[in-house]
């Protein structure tokens, strides 16, 4: 599983940075009065692709920003039964995300994705399929959390919420 996930962290970098590099190209390009149309096009379809990877690349490490101030105050089992909760609401906002995003995706098939020749659906497929992705940790770690294999507090250490 941690080649999976270490996979996933890495397609996501590759993404982010070929992404970052087409932005950088594509304004050069314009300063250049040659603009590179097709560059920004795919510099959105890897945006979406490193943003879902990159969220469940931190879901799975429980680096998801938590903002802790009332929680903390309260005993360790009401925290528990919060992130319980907290999973329960996060997997099924995801099941609709993978419901709502795959009927996106097959709406925006037919379009093109501006000048870069391919289907916009690409770009829309990032949404079921990172909610998708999303949903499966959820779920594992709520799953491991009830069989008591993982941690659920919110509590955290050194400001950081873990």
């Amino acid at each position: 599983m941690q080649h999976l996930e270490r996979a996933e962290e890495v397609v996501g970098v590759l993404l982010f940075a070929a992404m970052a590099a087409l932005v950088f190209i594509g304004a050069i390009g314009r300063t250049l009065g040659t603009p590179l149309i097709w560059a920004i096009d795919f510099a959105q379809l890897f945006f979406a692709w490193s943003a879902v990877l990159g969220a469940d690349v931190a879901l799975k490490r429980n680096q998801h920003i938590e903002i802790d101030i009332l929680v903390r105050r309260f005993p360790a089992e009401v925290r528990r039964l919060l992130a319980v909760a907290w999973l329960i609401v996060i997997a099924a906002f995801l099941s609709a995300l993978v419901w709502l995003g795959s009927r996106l995706t097959l709406l925006n098939l037919e379009r093109e994705l501006g000048d870069a020749g391919i289907s916009y659906g690409w770009v829309t497929a990032a949404i079921p399929a990172g909610a998708l992705l999303l949903l499966i940790t959820a779920v594992t770690r709520l799953v491991r959390g009830l069989a008591g294999r993982e941690t659920l507090s919110l509590e955290g250490r050194d400001g950081t919420v873990l």
